[in-house]
């Protein structure tokens, strides 16, 4: 690993062309978080293979028009996304534990009209210290870790935000996804959460959070041609263990969220057009 480390940093600082260069820094990047994916199942080692892909990562996307790079393999696995008006690609991906709780890492790169340039931003996962987290105005440094598969940029009048949609692993016991919102404050930093949602008993929340049984999938997915985000119903195996998690799981019908008026409503009982569609390979459970 230190070889490949300095080999990654000889080739930032030594290739002549500059599209070779380029390309040569992704495959690097690309390559450190193979190597942090592939490490043997040592906490330890696990642990210090995430810090370099982390520690190469953030070195790169501070780089003069690292923008431009496309990190095509990255993207493949959904380690990056990109808005669609190229102002926002965040990276997130995750490190498991021995007792199978999950800790979040990744970086925002995004358009800073303030200083006029693309800034990076670390996500610093604080899930655990989080207290109703479906209610809670986060940014950055205080972040709701999730892996993120889908963004989706929404205008509506004046304002511009981006809808993402998130896996977290949790632990052993239950698995969540959830809906969340991020914008760009007038100085151009970070936020997430916004009451823009009505949940399942039309109360308004600031970012939806869904909890269910271990291992199991759901599915959640964003229509962005009919502005819905449609979702598994879930429920628990038995009705006497409501409010139980662990038991909760899709029972074969479907709700969604409705973009009307600014905001998210809640609507029960729809029939999606399409129950899979060609990326829904990409929604199961990462391993």
């Amino acid at each position: 690993m230190k070889i490949r480390l300095l080999i990654f940093f000889l080739a930032i600082c030594h290739l002549p062309s500059a599209i070779c260069h380029a390309q040569s820094i992704q495959d690097s990047v690309y390559h450190l978080y193979t190597d942090f994916v592939h490490s043997i199942k040592n906490e330890v080692k696990k642990a210090d293979d995430n810090k370099k892909f982390s520690n190469g990562l953030k070195y790169v996307l501070s780089m003069d028009k690292s923008n431009e790079f496309a990190f095509d393999s990255l993207k493949k696995y959904k380690v990056m996304l990109e808005s669609a008006d190229k102002q926002v690609r965040i990276f997130t991906w995750d490190l498991e534990a021995e007792d199978g709780t999950h800790t979040f890492y990744g970086f925002i790169q995004a358009y800073n009209k303030k200083s006029k340039k693309y800034e990076v931003y670390p996500l610093n996962d604080r899930s655990d210290a989080i207290k109703d987290p479906e209610n809670a105005s986060l940014d950055n440094a205080k972040w709701f870790g999730a892996w993120y598969y889908q963004i989706e940029q929404v205008k509506y009048k004046k304002k511009k935000y981006y809808i993402l949609l998130g896996w977290d692993g949790n632990n052993r016991i239950t698995n969540k996804r959830l809906i969340e919102v991020l914008f760009f404050n007038e100085k151009g930093f970070p936020k997430f959460g916004d009451a823009i949602f009505s949940d399942e008993k039309g109360k308004i929340k600031k970012r939806i959070i869904f909890e269910y049984q271990a291992g199991i999938f759901m599915s959640l997915r964003y229509d962005a041609e009919r502005q819905f985000i449609v979702f598994d119903h879930l429920s628990p195996s038995n009705p006497e263990l409501e409010g139980q998690h662990q038991f909760y799981g899709p029972d074969f019908s479907y709700d969604m969220l409705e973009f009307k008026d600014g905001k998210w409503q809640y609507v029960k009982d729809v029939i999606p057009r399409n129950n899979k569609d060609k990326t829904d390979k990409y929604f199961n459970t990462p391993k």
